[in-house]
């Protein structure tokens, strides 16, 4: 992936991290960016992308209707934190 194109979802991710979006906002954009993104990923960057889409996708702001396999927001809050230390490793490698 070329570095803005990580840059950009480093961004969304730290606008989410830092509470400047909404779990509900961050959820909708991060679809909608993964899902419509023509670049062509290395390895390393599409597996923590496509990991963080599934985690994403996972994510249930309602408690009533979150499922066993469901995450909540902190939970979500924390693979999110994960993702953007893996792109930042691989951004100091490349």
């Amino acid at each position: 992936m070329n570095s803005c194109r990580r840059s950009e979802y480093i961004q969304l991710l730290l606008s989410f991290l830092q509470n400047e979006i909404s779990p509900l906002d961050f959820e909708r954009t991060y679809l909608d960016v993964y899902l419509n993104d023509p670049t062509e990923w290395s390895e390393a960057e599409f597996a923590i992308l496509d990991e963080l889409f599934g985690y994403v996708d996972a994510f249930c702001a309602d408690a009533t209707l979150r499922a066993p396999d469901d995450l909540d927001e902190a939970q979500l809050r924390q693979k999110c934190k994960k993702a953007i230390d893996k792109l930042r490793v691989l951004e100091t490698y490349q």
